[in-house]
């Protein structure tokens, strides 16, 4: 009995061996995940740029798209977001508009990120004849590129900054069907390790976790999970410990004027001025001169200037604690830069966003002034003379077009200054930089005169009589004009 069953199974499981296999080989194959990540960028240096992209991985399928919406998070403190371009992606498929901005983006439960970036696409826009002739149909590539500009801070070297997709509502970190008809949503998330999957997990991808397709009810679409998205990345690497301060060329011997000039280069062209010593990372380190842990800041550049000319000796002890306020106001109707501080200043390095040229109305002493254009920013450098410290006033004009976005300063006494940047009209006469003249810029006027407030920051700094000076004299010239119908600030200059 047992051969004859035994016999009757072999002859039957063939046939049903086979019709298992046609019945897997009928049902459609599972389509595969489409990817979405963050690129990681290694070994950044403090103080230089550093480009993440965002790609699409889409070869395992062929999943089609007509726009997407993502949501960005970094550390503001240790990234500066300089700009975000479309990837290669959306130019080869001719996709028709690509934004971006930055900011605070709704309701973060108290805890949002200090840095967030909104990125949208869209393939068509119905603008006319012109349209898009692919959809990333089994395609894979870059869809955007971030630019960021690592903080030069020592504490940040050696570690890890995380840039991740950040979820605060349902609509984010989407990718719409062409048709508009299917939002493609998260299916899992992982960490920038690539390894940990984040997905559910409290606390990570937003103030309410990441938020998928089982979280968010759509009333007329239909959505699925089907994008697996892979967090990123910028390692920062670590300085070399630093042998010799000032050693920036590093051929042994430092604070020579060789160093000098190759600090001052790197103001001007970034850190491709310090590859002729072999190791960026070292000659990195060696510039932070006044040694108070920060490498690449203009009170390094200043404090060796002072070492090269006598003026100081190396290995100072920074100062606790010591901090004041420069006030740094650019008037884009005028054209010009103005500075307001309660100390003389040996210079400032100032960055520019737009191709500017300035005209300096300051005294050209010192190691001198410069200015050099890279493609982005106006980067200015200016390095006077201890004893010829650059006062309050109009430091310098300039034709093109461009915002003042970053200063650093300092006096000839390694003095922490805060540098702090307003953009606003400076009309003769509106001394508090307010928009207007009225009883207030007196006001103002007389508290710089007689109490020590910080200087008028009008275009002529206060000299409203145009008698080469700011004193009672003035005072008396705008409160005839603003009480009396006396003549107009400055209507007597030539």
């Amino acid at each position: 009995m047992s051969k004859r069953f035994s016999h009757l199974w072999r002859i039957t499981a063939a046939p049903c061996a086979v019709l298992a296999l046609l019945l897997l080989l009928s049902q459609p194959a599972q389509a595969t995940n489409t990817a979405v990540r963050i690129s990681k960028v290694q070994d950044a240096l403090p103080g230089d740029y550093a480009y993440v992209s965002v790609s699409l991985e889409n070869q395992g399928s062929q999943r089609s798209f007509g726009g997407f919406d993502f949501l960005v998070a970094y550390d503001a403190s240790g990234l500066s977001l300089m700009e975000v371009t479309p990837g290669s992606l959306l130019d080869s498929c001719g996709w028709e508009y690509f934004s971006y901005r930055s900011g605070p983006f709704g309701n973060c439960g108290g805890t949002c990120p200090s840095g967030m970036l909104r990125i949208v696409a869209l393939a068509e826009t119905n603008n006319g004849d012109t349209h898009p002739w692919c959809f990333f149909d089994g395609r894979s590539g870059e869809l955007a590129w971030m630019k960021f500009r690592v903080a030069d801070d020592v504490t940040y070297e050696c570690t890890d900054i995380p840039i991740s997709f950040y979820w605060i509502e349902c609509g984010d970190n989407v990718m719409s069907s062409v048709l508009g008809d299917s939002l493609h949503m998260s299916s899992k998330v992982f960490e920038f390790s690539n390894q940990f999957d984040i997905t559910g997990q409290p606390g990570y991808g937003g103030w309410q976790g990441i938020l998928d397709s089982s979280d968010c009810l759509f009333a007329t679409i239909n959505a699925d999970a089907v994008l697996d998205f892979y967090n990123g990345e910028i390692q920062i690497t670590c300085s070399d410990t630093i042998d010799q301060r000032g050693d920036i060329n590093l051929n042994g011997i430092d604070n020579e004027i060789i160093d000098l000039v190759m600090f001052t280069n790197y103001f001007l062209s970034g850190l491709s001025a310090f590859e002729s010593g072999g190791d960026v990372s070292a000659s990195v380190a060696a510039t932070d001169v006044n040694a108070d842990g920060i490498p690449l800041t203009y009170r390094d550049a200043v404090y060796l200037y002072r070492i090269v000319m006598g003026e100081a000796l190396p290995f100072p002890t920074p100062a606790a604690g010591a901090s004041v306020d420069a006030y740094f106001h650019q008037d884009p109707g005028n054209h010009m830069v103005a500075v307001n501080c309660s100390l003389p200043l040996a210079g400032a390095f100032m960055l520019i966003k737009g191709n500017v040229t300035p005209t300096y109305l300051i005294p050209q002493v010192g190691w001198g002034q410069y200015a050099i254009y890279d493609g982005t920013y106006t980067r200015i450098l200016i390095l006077g003379d201890p004893g010829q410290p650059y006062g309050n006033g109009v430091w310098f004009t300039y034709q093109g077009t461009g915002k003042l976005e970053s200063v650093e300063t300092t006096d000839w006494h390694d003095t922490y200054i805060a540098a702090h940047i307003s953009q606003i009209a400076t009309d003769c006469g509106n001394f508090n930089g307010s928009g207007g003249i009225d009883i207030s810029d007196v006001v103002y006027v007389i508290r710089y005169i007689f109490s020590g407030g910080v200087a008028p920051v009008d275009i002529h700094g206060g000299d409203v009589n145009c008698d080469n000076s700011c004193n009672i004299a003035d005072v008396v010239y705008e409160l005839a004009y603003i009480f009396s119908g006396g003549p107009a600030p400055c209507a007597n200059c030539k």
